[in-house]
């Protein structure tokens, strides 16, 4: 089945143009993924560098080992947990609170 496919993908490389043609696709392609590969370092890095900014504009302890850092990861994702749902009950709370008067308001009639 590919035998045909590979006799011809043989012929086209065998011709000096085509050839010349391949590598510079495959120079293109590898260039392409060194430089998204480029800019994602890029990134990590300037986020890197953000990170220890605000540890140490807030004061906090720069993590000097690997689990450090992940021990400030995991105070950081639970005490966003804590807040997340602190914030979900009094929106629930207030939301409640708001649907209450205005079922009142609608049973008087508006009336205060």
């Amino acid at each position: 089945m590919f035998d045909g496919w590979i006799e011809t993908f043989t012929n086209l490389l065998q011709n000096p143009f085509f050839l010349i043609l391949a590598i510079v696709f495959a120079v293109i392609i590898v260039f392409g993924i060194i430089k998204r590969l480029f800019k994602l370092a890029l990134i990590v890095l300037v986020a890197f560098v953000i990170y220890i900014a605000y540890l140490v504009w807030t004061g906090q302890d720069v993590p000097t080992s690997l689990e450090d850092v992940r021990d400030t990861m995991k105070e950081t994702v639970s005490s966003s947990k804590e807040n997340a749902q602190e914030t979900k009950d009094a929106v629930e709370e207030k939301v409640e609170e708001t649907l209450w008067e205005k079922f009142i308001d609608f049973l008087t009639g508006g009336k205060d």
